[in-house]
């Protein structure tokens, strides 16, 4: 009997030793239903690549959405690309090679015209912006300042050669031939002369290659702090295209509908950088003068006041269906936009809240 209370002594003893041996296991090491309740896990970045035409400070709200990191606050982890042209650009975006890109009114609606499914999401600023440097002489001769109207501008230009990255095709070309038809000139009022890069339009101007330069700032402004030409006229001067929803960013309609929190997140991320374009020039200066090491802080600062940045990246219903108008009556649109065409370029149900 003694033996058998003996034996059981010893057993609870030792299932006491193991449910204690279980009991700081527990404790010291939770099993992998209690880590996964107890361990908080962040959601990797989206990744997403945007193609830029252009590496200049027409792109700054992409440049600095980076920058700043309001890209990688949205839960975005962004590489950026130049592609040289739209055309290129909107392929890659139709392959999804890329996801988004940033372009002008002009070249999405031409695109859409031609059937390409691009549609812009929210908007980086409004009103075309470019502006035209002569040289001394032209403007000694034919007492040309900041302050002549376009008309006197192209009048003083008959027969001379004007320089524009791409010739009459692209963008600029197209901006200035139209120009010319909305103030009653021929076409061959002047030459355009093409050149393959921003640094060869100075250069084209500085040995008197050209009469003239067209291009976004700060190029024809770098002209005139070199001494090679005056600044006479700016496109953002021109009242009835200063509310033309004119560069935003986009992307396929497919990836649009398939992706809408990404789309989201980027429009939220180039709100942040318009504002701060907006309320904080200088400090956006200094946040962008690594990515354009090449320009003076003066310079850039100049060509960053330069741009109508739009605040919270909106846009509207009415400026587009007005600004289509006025781009129609600067003939820079070659295919008829209809209603359907035009309301198949933008979406509003992606823009972040207005403030």
């Amino acid at each position: 009997m003694l033996a058998s209370k003996k034996a059981v002594l010893a057993s609870l003893l030792l299932i006491g030793t193991v449910l204690a041996a279980c009991g700081s296991s527990s404790s010291s090491a939770p099993t992998a239903t209690t880590a996964a309740a107890t361990t908080t896990t962040t959601a990797a970045p989206t990744p997403i690549t945007i193609a830029l035409p252009v590496a200049e400070p027409v792109q700054s709200p992409v440049y600095l959405a980076q920058q700043a990191g309001y890209f990688q606050k949205q839960g975005l982890a962004v590489k950026i690309v130049v592609l040289s042209g739209d055309v290129i650009v909107n392929s890659a975006l139709v392959s999804n090679s890329v996801q988004f890109t940033s372009v002008n009114a002009v070249s999405l609606l031409t695109a859409v015209s031609k059937g390409i499914p691009l549609q812009m999401a929210c908007l980086e600023y409004n009103g075309p912006e470019w502006a035209l440097a002569v040289t001394n002489q032209i403007a000694t001769s034919d007492k040309l300042t900041a302050s002549s109207t376009p008309l006197e501008v192209l009048k003083a230009l008959k027969g001379d050669k004007v320089a524009m990255v791409g010739g009459a095709s692209a963008a600029p070309g197209i901006m200035l031939l139209g120009l010319l038809a909305h103030y009653g000139l021929p076409a061959n009022w002047l030459t355009i002369f093409a050149v393959g890069s921003s640094a060869a339009l100075v250069s084209s101007l500085q040995h008197n290659e050209v009469q003239g330069i067209f291009d976004t700032q700060p190029i024809p402004a770098s002209a005139q702090e070199l001494g090679a030409g005056k600044v006479v006229f700016d496109t953002t001067e021109i009242s009835a295209l200063a509310a033309v929803p004119w560069e935003g960013i986009l992307a396929a309609k497919s990836y649009i509908d398939a992706h809408p929190a990404t789309v989201k997140a980027v429009c939220s991320a180039i709100a942040q950088a318009d504002n701060y374009l907006i309320s904080n020039p200088s400090g956006a200066t200094t946040a962008l003068q690594p990515t354009f090491a090449k320009l003076s802080p003066s310079l850039l600062n100049s060509a960053l006041t330069s741009y109508k940045w739009v605040k919270d990246a909106q846009m509207t219903d009415k400026q587009w269906t007005d600004g289509l108008a006025a781009l129609e009556s600067f003939h820079l649109l070659k295919a008829k936009i209809t209603p359907t065409v035009l309301s198949s370029a933008y979406t509003l149900a992606y823009l972040p809240p207005a403030g």
